[in-house]
């Protein structure tokens, strides 16, 4: 008897505590805060009709509160892990409380995944601020908690495990990690459509990285695909919506289903920056294989996306691809205007800067400025030179080698050719940059 009033006692406090009432609160209009105080100590065993009372005012069923087995329970701390994961990007500290609620609320209900999405999610929050030790802290519990979840499941946690290598600097790992999870999914009969969207956006941005744009091109493909939602958040929310009214009318089993909704929305409205790259990726195969209409559309997209999500460097990468096509386009005014934003700013991820001095370079060049053509080419290679960019270095030596030959100085591009080659040569096979947006 004193176990079981123990249990109760601390069930009620803890699911008080999760709703932010006060013993008053909750004790309210029929008992005092004294009682309420001595059956969450142990002290008292709640008669039927304060368990029902109490039950009521906490929003769940006097079986939930005695037993601890609650479906209705386990439902509503799937919103509030939806609504973490919502908050996320706009409200990081409030989406960190809700992370926190949910592992406190869930262990105790034998919900080993809540817990672990929770646990991911606070892994998430701790890559964007940088915190890569608390990221594999919170990513090794949610791993330990999976280890017996579907394959689909476990993948949650290998795409953030990949995120995690690829911020240590090994990109090739990291795309293993990812491949050998989207084909397993595949062959062993699990093909979670969302578990595939994030494996298949990862990828897209880890190939990005390593400069493979055949196969960063393909897995943006598949990604965008399966981001069949337009407005993810606003659909999330919708479903949210629904759950909790469904919930409310004790039609648990319903509001279940809804909450997967919005978590399956959710989950592509927190990977809008991948995305973004992803229409990058698409943008430069489209524009690789001819289809001028199809890239530009791929690339503004990309641009818009990430400057609204505040991604300036990722977006400069954008804006100099934009004006690389619009110069071909014969739009040199757009182009310009675009290269500008990315130099008044530094340029872009990586060596962005020397993409957008190449290409003020060239535009220069187009306009017969033999100087300034000269002074941003110079510029392009001194800078794709330091960022060891092998095949950039090379083409813009090639381009800078041309403008001063047809200027009338034909040993000053020989000389040119011969050192760039030599720079060319000494520079290794250097590993890719390992910088990743704070998705």
């Amino acid at each position: 008897m004193t176990q079981r009033r123990d249990q109760v006692g601390a069930r009620l406090q803890r699911l008080r505590a999760a709703r932010g009432l006060t013993q008053r609160a909750l004790a309210e209009p029929r008992y005092t805060a004294a009682y309420v105080s001595a059956v969450e100590g142990g002290r008292r065993t709640p008669s039927a009709d304060a368990v029902a009372h109490f039950a009521e005012r906490l929003g769940v069923t006097p079986t939930d509160l005695t037993t601890g087995r609650s479906p209705a329970e386990v439902v509503r701390l799937h919103l509030r892990l939806v609504e973490a994961d919502c908050a996320g990007p706009d409200d990081p500290a409030g989406a960190g409380a809700g992370y926190r609620e949910v592992i406190s609320v869930a262990a105790p209900l034998d919900a080993p995944v809540l817990v672990a999405r929770a646990r991911l999610g606070l892994a998430g929050l701790a890559l964007r601020r940088g915190d890569t030790g608390e990221a594999a802290a919170q990513l090794d519990r949610a791993e330990e908690l999976l280890a017996e979840a579907a394959p689909h499941v476990r993948a949650e946690a290998t795409a953030v495990r990949a995120v995690l290598v690829g911020r240590g600097g090994d990109l090739r790992y990291a795309t293993y990690l990812l491949a050998s999870a989207r084909d397993g999914l595949v062959r062993d009969g699990y093909p979670d459509p969302a578990a595939l969207l994030t494996l298949h956006a990862e990828l897209a941005v880890c190939h990005l990285q390593l400069d493979d744009e055949p196969a960063a091109a393909e897995a943006a493909a598949e990604a965008l695909a399966l981001a069949v939602l337009a407005e993810p958040a606003r659909v999330a929310g919708l479903h949210l919506t629904v759950a909790g009214s469904l919930l409310a009318g004790g039609r648990t089993a319903e509001a279940a289903t809804a909450a997967e909704q919005a978590r399956q929305a959710a989950r592509q409205a927190t990977l809008n920056v991948q995305l973004a790259s992803c229409h990058r990726a698409r943008g430069r195969g489209r524009w690789a294989a001819g289809d001028v209409p199809g890239a530009l559309a791929d690339l503004t997209t990309a641009y818009d996306a990430l400057r609204a999500a505040g991604q300036p460097g990722l977006a400069g990468n954008a804006a100099v691809e934009l004006a690389e096509a619009y110069r071909v386009l014969g739009r040199p005014a757009t182009a310009d205007a675009l290269v500008g934003e990315v130099l008044a700013r530094g340029g872009g991820e990586g060596p962005g800067a020397a993409r957008a001095a190449r290409v003020r370079g060239l535009l220069r060049a187009d306009a017969g400025d033999r100087s300034g053509a000269e002074r941003y080419l110079r510029a392009a290679v001194e800078g794709f030179r330091a960022a060891g960019r092998r095949r950039e270095l090379a083409g813009t030596v090639l381009a800078l080698a041309d403008h001063l030959a047809s200027a009338g100085r034909p040993d000053e591009a020989l000389d040119l050719m011969r050192e760039g080659l030599r720079a060319v040569e000494r520079l290794g096979e250097r590993p890719p940059s390992a910088v990743r947006p704070a998705t």
